[in-house]
Protein backbone atom coordinates (compact mmCIF):
# COMPACT_ATOMS: atom_id res chain seq x y z
CA UNK A 1 0.00 0.00 0.00
CA UNK A 2 1.21 3.54 -0.61
CA UNK A 3 1.35 5.85 2.02
CA UNK A 4 -0.26 9.40 0.82
CA UNK A 5 1.88 12.15 -0.45
CA UNK A 6 3.44 14.17 1.89
CA UNK A 7 3.12 11.82 4.85
CA UNK A 8 6.56 10.03 4.19
CA UNK A 9 9.36 12.05 2.65
CA UNK A 10 12.86 11.70 2.05
CA UNK A 11 14.70 14.52 3.43
CA UNK A 12 17.22 16.07 1.02
CA UNK A 13 19.57 18.69 0.69
CA UNK A 14 19.49 21.19 -1.99
CA UNK A 15 22.49 19.89 -4.74
CA UNK A 16 25.16 23.31 -2.95
CA UNK A 17 24.07 23.01 0.72
CA UNK A 18 25.52 18.70 0.73
CA UNK A 19 28.32 19.80 -0.98
CA UNK A 20 29.35 23.04 1.59
CA UNK A 21 29.18 20.08 4.24
CA UNK A 22 31.11 17.59 2.70
CA UNK A 23 33.93 20.11 1.92
CA UNK A 24 33.17 21.66 5.41
CA UNK A 25 33.76 17.94 6.99
CA UNK A 26 37.12 17.41 4.31
CA UNK A 27 38.39 20.48 5.45
CA UNK A 28 37.69 20.11 9.44
CA UNK A 29 39.84 16.59 8.84
CA UNK A 30 42.44 18.52 7.38
CA UNK A 31 42.87 20.89 9.88
CA UNK A 32 43.25 18.13 13.02
CA UNK A 33 45.57 16.47 11.11
CA UNK A 34 47.50 19.47 10.34
CA UNK A 35 47.09 20.07 14.01
CA UNK A 36 48.57 16.49 15.44
CA UNK A 37 51.12 16.54 13.12
CA UNK A 38 51.94 20.18 14.71
CA UNK A 39 51.84 18.66 18.09
CA UNK A 40 54.07 15.62 16.85
CA UNK A 41 56.79 17.76 15.98
CA UNK A 42 56.41 20.17 18.82
CA UNK A 43 57.05 17.07 20.88
CA UNK A 44 60.02 15.86 19.12
CA UNK A 45 62.41 16.84 22.07
CA UNK A 46 60.56 15.28 24.69
CA UNK A 47 60.46 12.05 22.86
CA UNK A 48 64.13 11.95 22.46
CA UNK A 49 64.93 13.20 25.89
CA UNK A 50 62.56 10.26 27.00
CA UNK A 51 64.67 7.99 25.29
CA UNK A 52 67.47 9.45 26.59
CA UNK A 53 65.90 8.84 29.91
CA UNK A 54 65.54 5.19 28.99
CA UNK A 55 68.56 4.65 27.55
CA UNK A 56 70.01 5.60 31.60
CA UNK A 57 67.73 2.96 32.85
CA UNK A 58 68.90 0.64 30.99
CA UNK A 59 72.83 1.00 31.30
CA UNK A 60 74.79 -0.41 33.63
CA UNK A 61 78.30 1.49 34.95
CA UNK A 62 80.62 -0.07 36.45
CA UNK A 63 80.12 0.06 40.47
CA UNK A 64 83.17 2.69 41.11
CA UNK A 65 81.91 5.02 38.60
CA UNK A 66 78.10 5.15 39.61
CA UNK A 67 79.07 5.76 43.47
CA UNK A 68 75.92 5.87 46.35
CA UNK A 69 73.76 8.06 46.51
CA UNK A 70 75.73 10.33 44.04
CA UNK A 71 73.46 11.61 41.04
CA UNK A 72 73.26 10.27 37.61
CA UNK A 73 74.66 13.38 36.02
CA UNK A 74 73.69 13.58 31.65
CA UNK A 75 75.56 16.07 30.09
CA UNK A 76 74.68 18.54 26.95
CA UNK A 77 76.30 20.04 25.15
CA UNK A 78 75.75 24.08 24.62
CA UNK A 79 73.37 25.28 22.49
CA UNK A 80 72.26 21.62 21.93
CA UNK A 81 68.47 21.54 20.50
CA UNK A 82 67.49 19.34 23.36
CA UNK A 83 68.48 20.96 26.32
CA UNK A 84 65.14 22.36 27.65
CA UNK A 85 63.45 18.99 27.16
CA UNK A 86 66.29 16.67 29.22
CA UNK A 87 66.12 19.69 32.02
CA UNK A 88 62.23 18.75 32.49
CA UNK A 89 63.62 15.77 33.34
CA UNK A 90 65.98 16.84 36.33
CA UNK A 91 65.28 14.72 39.70
CA UNK A 92 63.87 12.20 38.23
CA UNK A 93 64.88 8.85 39.67
CA UNK A 94 67.58 6.47 37.38
CA UNK A 95 68.36 3.41 39.52
CA UNK A 96 68.32 4.84 43.00
CA UNK A 97 70.18 8.50 41.80
CA UNK A 98 68.40 11.28 40.77
CA UNK A 99 69.45 12.88 37.58
CA UNK A 100 71.06 15.81 36.87
CA UNK A 101 71.47 17.90 33.70
CA UNK A 102 74.37 19.77 33.59
CA UNK A 103 75.53 22.11 30.20
CA UNK A 104 79.12 21.61 29.04
CA UNK A 105 80.52 24.41 27.13
CA UNK A 106 84.42 23.44 27.23
CA UNK A 107 84.24 19.96 26.29
CA UNK A 108 84.74 18.11 29.48
CA UNK A 109 83.09 15.60 30.02
CA UNK A 110 84.64 15.18 34.06
CA UNK A 111 81.73 13.16 36.11
CA UNK A 112 79.25 12.95 33.22
CA UNK A 113 77.62 9.63 33.04
CA UNK A 114 76.08 10.26 29.84
CA UNK A 115 76.75 12.85 27.07
CA UNK A 116 74.27 13.86 24.63
CA UNK A 117 75.85 16.18 21.57
CA UNK A 118 75.24 16.66 18.03
CA UNK A 119 77.70 14.43 15.67
CA UNK A 120 77.38 17.25 12.94
CA UNK A 121 78.55 20.19 14.74
CA UNK A 122 81.88 20.66 16.32
CA UNK A 123 81.18 20.96 19.95
CA UNK A 124 85.05 20.48 21.00
CA UNK A 125 84.22 17.75 23.03
CA UNK A 126 87.34 14.88 23.61
CA UNK A 127 86.30 11.61 25.14
CA UNK A 128 88.73 8.55 25.47
CA UNK A 129 86.93 5.93 23.89
CA UNK A 130 87.75 3.49 27.23
CA UNK A 131 85.89 6.17 29.75
CA UNK A 132 82.45 4.24 31.21
CA UNK A 133 80.25 7.33 29.42
CA UNK A 134 77.26 7.02 27.34
CA UNK A 135 77.17 8.58 24.05
CA UNK A 136 74.21 9.77 22.58
CA UNK A 137 73.80 11.57 19.90
CA UNK A 138 70.77 13.15 17.97
CA UNK A 139 71.85 12.42 14.63
CA UNK A 140 72.90 9.83 12.68
CA UNK A 141 76.49 8.51 12.65
CA UNK A 142 77.26 8.48 9.56
CA UNK A 143 76.84 12.76 9.24
CA UNK A 144 79.82 12.64 12.07
CA UNK A 145 82.08 15.65 11.81
CA UNK A 146 85.62 14.18 12.37
CA UNK A 147 87.04 15.25 16.10
CA UNK A 148 83.60 14.17 17.29
CA UNK A 149 83.57 11.33 19.89
CA UNK A 150 81.64 8.00 17.94
CA UNK A 151 78.37 7.84 19.39
CA UNK A 152 77.28 4.69 21.05
CA UNK A 153 73.55 5.22 20.40
CA UNK A 154 72.36 7.45 17.71
CA UNK A 155 69.25 8.26 17.62
CA UNK A 156 67.15 9.43 14.15
CA UNK A 157 63.80 10.14 12.64
CA UNK A 158 62.53 7.21 10.19
CA UNK A 159 59.03 7.61 8.95
CA UNK A 160 58.15 10.36 11.20
CA UNK A 161 58.96 7.65 14.55
CA UNK A 162 62.16 8.59 16.69
CA UNK A 163 64.38 5.40 16.04
CA UNK A 164 67.42 4.15 17.48
CA UNK A 165 71.05 2.77 16.71
CA UNK A 166 73.32 1.04 18.64
CA UNK A 167 77.08 0.49 19.14
CA UNK A 168 77.45 -2.02 21.13
CA UNK A 169 81.79 -2.58 20.72
CA UNK A 170 82.15 0.79 21.59
CA UNK A 171 80.03 0.81 24.70
CA UNK A 172 82.15 -2.72 25.83
CA UNK A 173 84.96 -1.26 25.23
CA UNK A 174 83.38 2.03 27.65
CA UNK A 175 83.06 -0.54 30.01
CA UNK A 176 79.40 -0.33 30.04
CA UNK A 177 76.64 -3.04 29.99
CA UNK A 178 73.68 -1.98 27.74
CA UNK A 179 70.20 -4.20 28.99
CA UNK A 180 69.11 -6.83 26.24
CA UNK A 181 65.84 -5.30 25.93
CA UNK A 182 67.28 -1.98 25.13
CA UNK A 183 69.42 -4.10 22.13
CA UNK A 184 66.27 -5.76 21.14
CA UNK A 185 64.46 -2.27 20.48
CA UNK A 186 67.33 -1.10 18.86
CA UNK A 187 67.09 -0.76 15.07
CA UNK A 188 70.37 -2.12 14.29
CA UNK A 189 73.11 -2.92 17.11
CA UNK A 190 77.27 -3.47 15.32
Amino acid sequence: MRAPHGIVRRAQWPRPRRLCAVLGAVLAGVACMGATHAQMQASEGQVKAAFIYNFALFTNWPAEVMQADAPMVVCVTAQHPLQAALEKLTGKPVRGHRLEIRHINDGTVAGCHVLVFDTRAQNGVRLDPGTPVLTVSDSPKNERVAGNPEPMIALTLHDDRVVFDIDAVAARQAHLQLSSQLLRLARTVQ
